[in-house]
């Protein structure tokens, strides 16, 4: 009131409830009636909120736009992780880009093996191998000649490169390029089966040890008892 300025004395005062509108009567019997401009912002504040009925879309939104006080604790929302390309193929049944999917982005070893396995689970395997060019091939069989030793990956990399052969047996000679991966491929696994023949050889030859070791120490066993047990003569 002190900074506004009126042509009598003023006589009586009334200020609305949303602090909007002031009334002011003066001496002279004029009435002054003045009104503050008022933003969105506290339009929004002051604007009473309507109650939402049950299950419309405004009543599981309801809240939504409330950004808390500077003293609320506040959590930050995560992003839920999308699937892999490879996955989404697999979740439409498209085996055969899943397939391409996970061999083109450099996967590791254990990503292209899993997603093989799902294959064979799903009797997807031959769907997923047949009707490729000598391009397609090429991956598929690199990737078995690489891994086929792996210890972890053998299993399922004999049944992947059993089954190229059974669809693509009559037709390898006529690729240069997949007939050269597939004798990389038997040389690998001619190394691998000597390797494991070695091994076998060397198991053997420790259980003979073992064996014999057991046998002497059983033997020896009752001799030192019996030494142990025999009373010393006395010599008159």
């Amino acid at each position: 009131m002190y900074s506004m300025a009126y042509p009598a004395p003023v006589l009586s005062v009334a200020l609305s409830a949303d602090d909007t509108r002031l009334a002011v009567g003066m001496a002279s019997g004029v009435f002054s009636l003045r009104r503050r401009a008022v933003s969105a912002k506290e339009q929004a504040l002051a604007a009473p909120a309507q109650r939402a009925r049950l299950g419309t879309h405004a009543h599981f939104t309801r809240g939504a736009a409330y950004k808390g006080g500077d003293d609320d604790l506040r959590i930050e929302q995560r992003r839920k992780r999308s699937l892999a390309d490879y996955d989404q193929f697999l979740r439409k049944f498209e085996h055969s880009r899943a397939l391409d999917a996970v061999l083109a982005n450099n996967r590791t070893g254990l990503t292209v093996v899993s997603l093989l396995q799902e294959l064979v689970h799903r009797d997807g395997l031959a769907g997923a191998l047949a009707g490729r060019d000598e391009l397609g091939l090429d991956t598929i069989v690199r990737f078995v000649v690489k891994f086929i030793d792996h210890p972890r990956y053998t299993s399922v990399l004999i049944k992947v490169a059993e089954t190229l052969l059974d669809i693509y047996g009559d037709l390898l000679h006529q690729s240069g390029r997949i007939a050269e991966l597939l004798v990389r491929l038997r040389a690998k696994v001619r190394t691998e089966l000597r390797l494991q023949q070695d091994l076998t050889m060397v198991i053997g030859s420790m259980d003979m040890l073992m064996a014999a070791c057991k046998v002497s120490h059983a033997a020896a066993v009752p001799a030192i008892d019996a030494a142990a047990t025999e009373k010393p003569s006395i010599q008159t």
